[in-house]
C-alpha cells in the first residue's frame, strides 16, 4: 500500500479546484502524473458557495460534498492500493 503524501493531496486539490472553477456541481475526472506514477480522481461533487461574501471574482467555496468518488494510482508494475482519504483531500480544498 502506498501512503498518499501531502504533496499528492495538494497537487490533486489544485487540479480539482481548477476543474470546478465557478461550478456548483462537478462530475468528471482529474489526473496527476509524475515520473513514478499516474493517478486519477473520478468524482461527482456538490459545491456549496458562500453567497453572503462580498468576495470579488466569484463566491468562495464553503463546502464540497462528494456524491461519489474513486481515486486510482498506477505505477509501471500496475495499479497500487493507497490510503487516499476524501477527508484529507478536503482539507486542501476549503
Amino acid at each position: 500500500m502506498l501512503s498518499v503524501s501531502p504533496e499528492i493531496y495538494r497537487a490533486v486539490a489544485d487540479r480539482l479546484l481548477r476543474a470546478i472553477a465557478d461550478k456548483e456541481f462537478f462530475n468528471g475526472s482529474i489526473e496527476y502524473d509524475t515520473e513514478e506514477f499516474y493517478s486519477s480522481l473520478r468524482t461527482t461533487l456538490i459545491i456549496y458557495r458562500d453567497k453572503s461574501s462580498l468576495h470579488g471574482g466569484g463566491e468562495p467555496i464553503s463546502d464540497i460534498v462528494p456524491v461519489w468518488w474513486e481515486f486510482s494510482l498506477s505505477q509501471p508494475q500496475g495499479e497500487v492500493d493507497t490510503d487516499f482519504s476524501w477527508r484529507e483531500l478536503k482539507e486542501y480544498l476549503i
